[in-house]
């Protein structure tokens, strides 16, 4: 009898487990989901020509399949998560650097850009951290805005003029310039040490500002280079089409 009793009870305690752990499982992904924001956008670009390559990581998971090499062409992709901070780590053999900031505060339907800048042997490795497209657009038929961004080490105040006119002056390593509203159509950017205009750093010819779109030119390299690190300007749009990934 008391056999039976044992075997009987067993018996409800396996029935009640079956019952109820599917449903702490499920309780538990539930307390534990990573939220989704499908509408953040950002894009990584690695303008250290020393770092070696650069992963982007979230809770030490990587989250995007490659390593960003040294001035790779930007691309934007849908940020799945905001759950955790961003992180940033560079795969150089003889030590790791890993940037961790939990302050970012992510707006939905915003595009970001993290710029990867400085020098390993300077010890000037940081991250730069932009928003984009929240800027007020100009009015169809007066043009579009730019902003400029040098991530040049090294560096001194460099000025940009916009097709010989000064369009924005003195922005330091590092710093990012105010909007400025140009006239729809082709430019030729230049960049000049800060003061002067005769012998320019570089030029980058022949690019098409559009009316109603956001745009960063930024720096990269380093003036007195000749090598795969030599100085130039590159020209991203800040609302361009988007793929998710």
């Amino acid at each position: 009898m008391a056999l039976k009793k044992n075997i009987f009870y067993s018996l409800f305690v396996l029935n009640m487990l079956a019952l109820v752990l599917p449903s702490l499982v499920s309780c538990s992904k539930t307390d534990t989901a990573t939220p989704t924001n499908s509408d953040i956008q950002l894009q990584v670009m690695n303008l250290s020509p020393d770092s070696y390559p650069v992963g982007l990581y979230q809770n030490n998971l990587r989250i995007t399949g490659t390593n960003y090499n040294y001035n790779t062409a930007p691309a934007y992709f849908y940020l799945n998560s905001t759950a955790y901070p961003l992180q940033l780590r560079i795969s150089r053999a003889d030590s790791t650097l890993v940037f961790n900031n939990d302050s970012l505060k992510f707006n939905n339907n915003t595009r970001y850009s993290l710029f990867f800048i400085g020098l390993y042997a300077d010890n000037t490795l940081r991250p730069l951290f932009t928003v984009d497209d929240t800027a007020s657009l100009p009015p169809i038929g007066k043009g579009g805005k730019l902003r400029f961004i040098n991530a040049s080490p090294r560096s001194t105040g460099l000025d940009i003029r916009a097709n010989d006119s000064l369009a924005i002056k003195n922005t330091g390593f590092g710093k990012v310039s105010n909007y400025i509203t140009l006239p729809a159509g082709n430019y030729s950017f230049r960049a000049y040490v800060t003061g002067t205009s005769a012998n320019s750093l570089t030029t980058l010819n022949r690019v098409t500002v559009q009316d109603g779109r956001l745009y960063t030119l930024y720096s990269r390299g380093m003036v007195g280079r000749t090598d795969s690190a030599s100085f130039g300007l590159v020209l991203v749009p800040n609302n361009p089409p988007t793929t998710k990934r």
